[in-house]
């Protein structure tokens, strides 16, 4: 198989996992390579013209 430098690279992303200052980012292992969703959803609620945070999706009551 010939590896080119894109290749290479798509492919080193896909296994990098990154904690970011809001949440982590990190891909499934399977062939979509889709973001992994675990504490990377958060809920806010829209009313009176404007948005309020309630946290991670997991955690807000």
């Amino acid at each position: 198989m010939r590896v080119t430098p894109g290749r290479l690279h798509s492919e080193r992303l896909f296994r990098t996992a990154y904690d970011g200052v809001a949440k982590p980012i990190r891909f499934t292992q399977d062939a979509t390579h889709t973001l992994e969703s675990e504490n990377a959803s958060f809920l806010y609620q829209a009313g009176d013209g404007d948005f309020r945070f309630l946290g991670r999706y997991d955690q807000a009551r």
